[in-house]
């Protein structure tokens, strides 16, 4: 029996991670919650037929990563952690303080998210390289989970903070005061917090974390083998959609609740999406490691949507009073954050235990790789659709929702979670862990 050592400093890295992380994705959904006002802010500069100025900046997110992501998965194996963690942070506060000292011109605005796109491709293709050089394999899962969990935080931040910030109450006279303060504050926070990992970051620890290191297959070996597994191409398509339809709700909160008679841009709609999520997200994928079964719990999660997404819907014509419709609306949200938020996390381990001959970093890469794609894809839809059609934009959402569930029913479950706690024990019980 051989030993390994786990260096102390790996929290540092980890944290190093969160940091990059939190600061990036605080700022891709910034305007989010006070869409409306971000709107008028820059009405004119552009002209942009059938997207708006909040939308744009999120899209540009999503275009981003799906266009470098490939790229910058070789550029992480050419250059090393090190040099790509620079970079991004780099990024990171170059397009942060470009938008907090020129937020008034919104094509400064947009430049400053083209290069905080390029820091999240980077951040994102990064993530489990990094844990699993620093981490023994018993703490790989603790430490990703985290890391998801600080996306998760970047959210509930930007849904909380950015209408505090700005007067965003319909009667008020002040209406839309605020704002540059709110873009000056996401600037330097973010540029703040980018710049700790770039001195924190190490490439490698003294010794390997694990006796398990695993090299994974290349992109090109990996899609012969995705190949093979029919229900692993089908979950990649079914998680895309279930991602795609979240961060489009997500992005385009203001202009749901515009649509559903709420008059104020005070992101309630997102912090119950949100509170919700942490919900599920904690309590379903445990529920899915003790009973053993992933799909079970990752079909339950989309069927749960569907009601979440009815009184979302309907809210408006099933309530009598401004206050009723607020509270379904709140409800639906909810709903909709548990299940969905909760199905993210069971739908990567689900992948993970499909992909036999996948390497788990190239499946995560692809699920990080479809999903973008496919929220951009959606973003689009819904953008085309809310100039001609706008009363319908939750009804395509719920569609698109509806036909993954019914594709999610064909799928096998996993033959690997019957075992999985057996062979994650055999792992682990090879190699003896020394704290440093």
């Amino acid at each position: 029996m051989r030993s390994v050592k786990a260096y102390r400093y790996r929290w540092m890295i980890l944290l190093s991670l969160v940091l990059l992380i939190i600061s990036v994705e605080s700022q891709w959904l910034t305007l989010a919650p006070v869409g409306r006002v971000a709107n008028h802010f820059y009405e004119g500069q552009l002209m942009l037929r059938y997207s708006t100025p909040a939308d744009l900046l999120s899209l540009m997110y999503l275009l981003v990563f799906v266009v470098l992501s490939v790229p910058a998965s070789y550029l992480l194996h050419r250059l090393g952690i090190r040099w790509v963690v620079w970079i991004a942070s780099a990024s990171i506060i170059f397009g942060s303080l470009t938008k907090a000292l020129y937020l008034a011109d919104f094509r400064f605005v947009l430049f400053g998210q083209f290069f905080l796109a390029i820091g999240q491709t980077l951040v994102l293709v990064s993530i489990t390289e990094i844990v699993s050089r620093w981490f023994p394999i018993r703490e790989r899962g603790m430490a990703v989970g985290l890391t998801s969990a600080s996306q998760y935080l970047s959210l509930a931040l930007v849904m909380i903070i950015s209408p505090l910030w700005v007067v965003s109450k319909s009667s008020d006279p002040l209406w839309g005061t605020g704002f540059s303060e709110m873009m000056r504050f996401w600037g330097f926070f973010s540029a703040s917090l980018a710049l700790a990992p770039a001195f924190l970051i190490r490439e490698n620890p003294p010794t390997p974390s694990s006796l398990h290191q695993q090299s994974s297959p290349s992109y090109r070996s990996s899609f012969k083998a995705l190949g093979l597994s029919h229900s692993l191409r089908g979950l990649l398509v079914i998680f895309s959609i279930a991602w795609g339809v979240l961060m489009t709700l997500f992005i385009r909160i203001d202009q749901i609740s515009a649509l559903l008679g709420i008059e104020d841009s005070n992101g309630i709609l997102g912090i119950a999406m949100f509170a919700g999520g942490m919900v599920g997200a904690t309590i379903l994928p445990a529920l899915s490691d003790r009973y053993r079964r992933r799909k079970l719990f990752f079909v339950f999660c989309n069927v749960c949507s569907i009601p979440g997404f009815a009184l979302l819907f309907l809210a408006t014509r099933i309530a009598t009073t401004a206050v009723g419709e607020t509270v379904l609306a709140v409800v639906g949200c909810s709903i909709i954050g548990l299940s969905l938020l909760a199905a993210i996390p069971i739908g990567s381990q689900y992948a993970a235990e499909l992909g036999a001959g996948v390497g788990e970093e190239v499946i995560q890469s692809l699920l990080l790789l479809s999903s973008q794609a496919a929220c951009a894809f959606i973003l689009v839809i819904t953008l085309l659709a809310s100039e001609l059609f706008a009363p319908y934009v939750l009804s395509i959402l719920v569609s698109l929702l509806a036909a993954a569930m019914v594709g999610s029913t064909f799928l096998k479950e996993s033959s690997m979670i019957i075992t999985e706690d057996e062979r994650l024990k055999e792992a682990i019980e090879v190699e003896i862990v020394h704290l440093q």
